[in-house]
């Protein structure tokens, strides 16, 4: 018969602490048994190298659904989840050694920096504006869809011709659930990923962000970034002063893409 241990006795033998393994027993990750008389949490021996495999995982932040979904699967669906795992921590890693190389090389006084595009539908709509003057197009556009009950988030443009007159698409971030079907004058919708970017803040006079996209353009080429998508603004909320410039990258010479999935 397996000795019983107690909470406390388990915990010093995993090195789990109390609270976390009664979150994973609240899971249903990590069963124990009840003492009959008082009721305590009684642990077998054989539940300590499940314990500490889940520990494990949650230190490189593999959600808890996903380690309970493993642990009712099969060996194929197994398979399959420890392949996604080993993906995405190939992933951070890249991501960690690309971080450590911008710290290396970072400079300050350039402004530049990384970071890691949010998720967002887009929709994206033409227009034609003097450069530095597409603030009240987009005051208009997210009228229109307030309107039409859709809530925007965030504002982008994407660079399309011209210099002081400036063809361009425009941009809102918007609910997923929110439905378009009803906007006529919608001309494409995209779905924005998780990418690793090379970003540029900038605040001042707009017909002069010619110069902050020229430092990232030269940041990404100077450092051995390699961009997987186009230069785009984004403003986040409705502070139509204060713009992100970002471009999606990858690290040349590395196997794969650092970008999320």
């Amino acid at each position: 018969m397996q000795k019983l241990l107690s909470i406390q006795a388990f915990s010093e033998k995993t090195g789990i602490p109390k609270s976390t393994l009664r979150y994973y027993e609240e899971a249903e990750l990590l069963i124990p048994t009840r003492n009959q008389e008082n009721g305590y949490r009684l642990y077998q021996e054989a539940q300590i190298e499940l314990a500490t495999w889940i520990a494990s995982l949650r230190l490189v932040n593999i959600p808890l659904k996903e380690i309970k979904l493993y642990l009712m699967a099969d060996e194929e669906k197994k398979i399959s989840l420890k392949e996604n795992w080993k993906q995405t921590l190939n992933r951070q890693r890249q991501l960690l050694d690309v971080q450590l190389k911008f710290l290396g090389n970072h400079s300050d006084d350039k402004g530049i920096s990384l970071m890691e595009t949010p998720e967002d539908r887009i929709l994206w709509f033409e227009a034609e504006e003097d450069q530095g003057k597409f603030g009240k197009r987009f005051l208009q556009g997210e009228k229109e869809l307030r309107e039409n009950d859709i809530s925007v988030t965030n504002y982008y443009l994407k660079y399309v011709s011209g210099r002081k007159r400036v063809k361009a698409w425009l941009g809102f971030g918007v609910n997923d659930t929110c439905s378009t079907t009803h906007l006529h004058n919608l001309q494409m919708e995209e779905k924005l990923v998780k990418s690793l970017c090379v970003a540029q803040s900038f605040k001042g006079d707009f017909s002069k962000i010619e110069v902050a996209y020229k430092r990232v353009v030269q940041y990404v080429s100077e450092h051995h970034f390699v961009p997987v998508g186009p230069m785009m603004e984004m403003y986040r909320g409705k502070n139509l002063d204060d713009v992100m410039l970002f471009i999606p990258v990858m690290k040349l010479g590395g196997k794969e893409d650092v970008s999320g999935s």
